[in-house]
């Protein structure tokens, strides 16, 4: 199956960006219209005009914000953190500047909508090996007799998740965070070695024994007292899925494990 271009690696992308639109981080048309400006195969046309879309959605959740209007500051912001992150992903040079600055963009506007939630999106640090993975943790709301929300500290099943070789935290969010939510689970997402901030900024690179990360991931989580130690289940997304399940034959406490995909070969 092809979207819009025959390339395969753009077609993939533009799918995966328009999935991101069931949780409003993606509009199907803005998508579209974006995919019909770019040069088939082109690279930097593919940087050039999904900044574009970015930039433009941006200045919406911008003005949003200063006349009040919170909720369409809030997917604005959703949806600029994506074409951001889409707009960055095909940069092949590592030393492209382009590259820390448009993620940095796509990492401000996700931090922006992350506020403008309630319970607002709690942006964590979470110990290891002497310096910090960062994270969010999202919290269940409930709703009580009267109809009001009220955010609850009582402990919940809690979804951990990761992402793989090229995914981000902000991305967990579509995918892994609010489905959780929906289904009254707490979700906590983070980035390791390898991934994300880590590499970027710490130059922490890959490791093949991912329970050393998951341990004290799930250290941390079990000093929160919303998590219920018993019910705790661990996603990887991707390559993920072999991180995952590496993790999981060796971290005990996690008492269920999702591969999405099930990577048995690197």
């Amino acid at each position: 199956m092809k979207i819009v271009f025959q390339d395969p690696t753009f077609s993939l992308q533009l799918l995966r960006a328009i999935g991101e639109t069931y949780y409003k981080g993606a509009d199907i048309g803005e998508c579209l219209s974006t995919a019909y400006r770019i040069k088939e195969g082109d690279f930097e046309s593919w940087y050039q005009e999904w900044l574009k879309t970015a930039k433009r959605v941006h200045s919406y959740a911008d003005e949003s914000v200063k006349s009040g209007h919170t909720i369409s500051a809030r997917e604005a912001y959703l949806r600029a953190s994506n074409y951001y992150r889409v707009a960055e992903f095909l940069l092949i040079n590592p030393e492209d500047p382009r590259i820390q600055t448009t993620w940095g963009s796509s990492k401000d506007c996700f931090s922006k909508a992350a506020e403008l939630f309630s319970p607002a999106f709690e942006p964590i640090e979470i110990p290891y090996e002497g310096t910090t993975l960062p994270g969010y943790f999202y919290r269940v709301e409930e709703e009580d007799d009267s109809n009001n929300y009220n955010n609850t500290n009582a402990p919940r099943p809690t979804l951990i998740a990761h992402g793989g070789f090229d995914s981000t935290l902000e991305e967990l969010y579509t995918s892994a965070a609010a489905p959780a939510l929906e289904r009254g689970y707490n979700c906590l997402t983070f980035e390791g070695p390898g991934q994300g901030r880590v590499i970027r900024k710490q130059k922490i690179p890959f490791r093949y024994d991912w329970e050393k990360v998951i341990t004290p991931v799930v250290d941390y989580a079990l000093s929160l007292k919303q998590i219920d130690s018993k019910q705790i289940a661990l996603m990887g997304i991707s390559m993920g899925g072999y991180l995952a399940a590496r993790a999981a034959a060796f971290e005990h406490r996690i008492s269920a494990c999702i591969l999405y995909n099930g990577v048995y070969s690197l």
